[in-house]
């Protein structure tokens, strides 16, 4: 009887293929993590994380999906086999890092926390690492240990773009000097590798004072004593909402205002346009006021 091992499927070949980035290959480990993929290339086909790694899936999958796209974790276990034999298990976690920002960030945040840190890159080569378990008081697993090109092409073969981009980035080791279960690692791994959530850039106003037509908005002064649009509730410009709102009327053309070229809204000064929208939205590109600072749009947190 042939018993048939288990393969990669052809649709999850092509994920792991097409990766182009470090961020990429994070997130798909974190999918592997999570179920949502069901093979990883270093790793038996069609096999999900070991049961001791289930309770740490949502903090390993934030560190991948942060930088760090790990390729071996276990927690700190103290447990005697059904044989007899005594196992000393120390948290820990190694993987690769090619953000220089994250790298550092992991490394402080883990020493300030008296974890220990390996570092293998072109200039740092360990050959033997930590041991993180003991069976029977002997090593029996190590982490930290330099993984060379040979081993590389063996946990990437097929996947060229994956391999390069492993090759190229910084092995880092966390382990915790500890036996037994211990919170730190993963309270690091969150703290480091967590990234913060963008706020949504808002959208320029884009409507027209009700009263006059001025269609400058809030973050683009008139440059003529109104600071246009700023309640779009009210649909109205400062100086129509405020009467003691002063005109700067020096800028005055023949005792009447200018018309905007574009939109046709009056405005009380040289320039032909009454703001940078319209000028912008006439595809003359931005405007120069003389003697005045034109602010920018809103950015991006």
């Amino acid at each position: 009887m042939k018993i048939r091992l288990p393969w990669m499927s052809r649709a999850e070949r092509q994920l792991w293929r097409a990766a182009s980035t470090l961020d990429d290959l994070g997130e798909l480990t974190a999918a592997w993590l999570e179920g949502k993929v069901q093979s990883q290339p270093a790793w038996q086909p069609r096999f999900g994380p070991d049961d001791e790694t289930l309770p740490h899936v949502p903090v390993l999958a934030i560190a991948n999906r942060g930088g760090y796209v790990t390729n071996a974790s276990q927690p700190g276990r103290l447990h005697t086999g059904a044989d007899g034999t005594e196992w000393r298990q120390r948290a820990a976690v190694e993987g690769f890092v090619s953000d220089s920002i994250v790298l550092q960030r992991l490394i402080d945040t883990a020493e300030q926390a008296g974890l220990d840190v390996v570092l293998n890159d072109a200039d740092h080569r360990t050959k033997d690492g930590i041991p993180v378990t003991l069976r029977n008081g002997k090593p029996h697993t190590t982490f930290g240990r330099t993984l060379g090109p040979g081993d590389l092409k063996v946990m990437w073969r097929g996947f060229p773009n994956a391999l390069s981009l492993m090759t190229d980035a910084h092995q880092l080791t966390i382990v915790d000097p500890d036996f037994g279960p211990n919170a730190r690692l993963w309270d690091v791994l969150a703290h480091a590798t967590t990234r913060p959530t963008p706020h949504p850039s808002a959208p320029a106003p884009t409507v027209v004072c009700t009263s006059c037509g001025c269609s400058a908005i809030g973050w683009s002064i008139c440059a003529d004593g109104c600071s246009g649009v700023t309640d779009q509730a009210d649909s109205r410009c400062t100086a129509c909402i405020n009467p003691s709102v002063l005109i700067n009327w020096s800028k005055e053309i023949d005792d009447q205002p200018n018309e905007c070229a574009l939109c046709g809204a009056p405005h009380y000064s040289a320039r032909p346009y009454c703001s940078t929208v319209c000028k912008i939205a006439d595809g003359s590109g931005p405007v120069e006021f003389p003697g005045a600072t034109e602010p920018s749009g809103p950015t991006r947190a």
